[in-house]
């Protein structure tokens, strides 16, 4: 955030923990040292042992290679000891053991959400003028109205999730935030995280005029005439206003993060990746990480740590695959471009209607020393690229950073991946590089994209899901929260279906996929792009026994209703997490 914002969380965080948490965690510390391989914590293992628990169910879909379905799963200290037929694994049963029969539920490994961010924890209080909440534009300037007229002296007005794109209505303006808000201070954030706006007062207390110049990677938008136009693009143009602006204390932001850790859960998550630790408080973020994930932490959390504070990292001894007790660092995060539907993601021709092509926040050739230097290093990396035009610079990054090795062995990564062609498809596979989908694009924006954004043959390879299956990819399936909510099961629906929101259809049934490539692909195969396949994604032997319950059999109804399917529990190495009954 700011640095004023940042030395206070970091005062805050030092008071509670101490100066060592950083690297030590909350009862834990970060060791270098690999997650053992499936089966071999039971190498030596007394075959007349006892399971401490053991789970029963009509099914349980393991997601392994063979997409085994078994009847019973044994775990002793939180990891699989054996799975199989009922009756064999109930020969693991001693005086002690926990029997929980889930009877004609279905039991699937947890789900993992491979990309969300915990920086958006501190906007829970924020105003939601969404589309989520809030039908239209007129609807969300008449909740800020109502808000300024609440607002103390010396407050300020800070909107969250507003998107001009699928809203109807006239967008915002300066003038319009003016006519709403002449005195108090507004400031809005678009859902896409990319894009802002602020008024006149705002601006004032910002110290930001029409001659300040853009910082690097961001913009502050001005009109034909130079004078700014309220528009804020990329988060570095948000950090004059995030300085002045009020912000939660170090345990309000704690309290924040856990209970969406605790909403995760209730969805269905035992892991969560996030794609952007350090964008908010630099490493007081690991504090704040940690500090959530104490008291039986709901998730195992894993994440990618900001490009922007490398030397930090290094100074701090960080490297991939360091984890204490549900959290691990699993690579690096960058940013390529913008946001589609925020006009500023990079395309390969103007979006419809305009001479825009969206931007880059870096030029090819910084991509390109980023990759070469990270991989250099041993890190794998996610680089995020929304516009094709923009995947094309980030392949030719991957292809030239890598000296030709490619990424099979760094698993590394495109974040969002959503305009994607086949031509670019062969090249990932070459290349080793593999995609994670922001499904609910298409979904929520996929008319926005078809009719008013880029056209019907763009939008077609949205979220290409079957072809880039086809192509050889391995995908995975993400919220961004708080772009999208998390939950599982709606993005696996989006992917089956392809429906559009907005006005009904699909998008391109062509690239509808299975339920069960679906359900890997939020699964097994996100835990595979998150480095956590030795330790969940699957329910195999030696693994953690990390489990979500279903009220019905998602591989067994209509697509159209996987979404409404309930969760019964979560279980996070095999003790419950989520469970409204108990």
């Amino acid at each position: 955030m700011c640095n004023a914002c940042d030395e206070k969380f970091m005062s805050v965080m030092r008071t509670l923990h101490g100066r060592r948490d950083f690297l030590r965690g909350m009862g834990g510390g970060f060791v270098a040292t690999a997650v053992a391989s499936p089966g071999a914590a039971f190498a030596a293992a007394d075959g007349k042992s006892y399971a401490d628990k053991i789970f029963l169910a009509k099914r349980i879909h393991t997601m392994d290679a063979r997409n085994s379905t078994v009847e019973a799963v044994a775990v002793r200290d939180g990891l699989i000891l054996a799975r199989g037929r009922r009756d064999r694994i109930l020969g693991l049963k001693g005086p002690r053991t926990q029997v929980v029969d889930f009877g004609d539920y279905t039991v699937l490994p947890g789900f993992v959400d491979p990309h969300m961010h915990s920086n958006f924890a501190g906007l829970r209080p924020w105003l939601d003028i969404g589309p989520f909440t809030t039908a239209t534009m007129d609807d969300a300037r008449q909740k800020i109205r109502d808000a300024v007229a609440k607002t103390s002296p010396g407050g300020w007005i800070q909107g969250k999730m507003l998107d001009p794109s699928i809203m109807p209505g006239r967008p915002l303006t300066q003038q319009d935030l003016d006519t709403l808000s002449p005195d108090v201070p507004v400031f809005i954030l678009e859902s896409n995280g990319h894009n802002a706006y602020a008024n006149t007062r705002a601006f004032a207390l910002a110290g930001v005029t029409k001659d300040t110049p853009d910082p690097p990677q961001g913009r502050f938008v001005r009109g034909p005439d130079g004078n700014l136009t309220g528009r804020l693009e990329e988060p570095p143009a948000f950090q004059p206003f995030i300085r002045v602006m009020s912000s939660p204390s170090g345990p309000e932001l704690v309290g924040f993060l856990r209970a969406d850790l605790d909403d995760a859960a209730a969805k269905g998550c035992t892991a969560l990746h996030d794609c952007g630790i350090g964008g908010l408080f630099a490493e007081a973020d690991i504090a704040l990480i940690q500090a959530a994930l104490k008291d039986e932490a709901p998730v195992r959390y894993a994440g990618l740590l900001v490009s922007t504070h490398y030397e930090k990292w290094k100074e701090m001894g960080l490297k991939p695959g360091l984890h204490s007790p549900n959290f691990s660092i699993s690579g690096i995060k960058a940013w390529s471009d913008g946001s589609n539907q925020g006009l500023t993601g990079y395309q390969r021709a103007p979006y419809l209607n305009s001479t825009n092509r969206g931007a880059l926040n870096y030029s090819p050739q910084e991509i390109e020393t980023l990759v070469r230097t990270l991989h250099s290093d041993g890190w794998p990396i996610g680089i995020h690229a929304n516009g094709d035009a923009a995947i094309d610079v980030v392949l030719d990054a991957y292809e030239r950073g890598t000296r030709g090795e490619g990424g099979h062995k760094l698993r590394h990564r495109i974040e969002h991946c959503s305009i994607l062609h086949d031509d670019q498809i062969a090249r990932m596979k070459a290349l080793g590089i593999s995609p994670s989908f922001l499904i609910g694009h298409v979904h929520y924006w996929g008319r926005a994209f078809r009719d008013r954004l880029l056209g019907p043959d763009r939008a077609n390879r949205l979220d290409p899901c079957r072809s880039a299956l086809t192509g050889g990819l391995r995908i995975s399936l993400h919220s961004d929260y708080n772009v999208t909510p998390i939950d599982p099961l709606r993005c696996i629906e989006n992917a089956v279906l392809r429906d559009m929101n907005e006005g009904g259809g699909i998008l391109n049934p062509d690239e509808c996929i299975t339920p069960l490539q679906a359900i890997r692909a939020m699964t097994i195969d996100a835990a595979w792009q998150c480095h956590l396949d030795q330790t969940c994604g699957s329910l195999e032997v030696g693994k953690a026994a990390d489990l979500v319950v279903l009220e019905r059999d998602p591989l067994q109804v209509a697509p159209d209703t996987l979404r409404k399917i309930g969760v019964h529990s979560t279980w996070l190495n095999g003790e419950s997490r989520f469970n409204p009954a108990s």
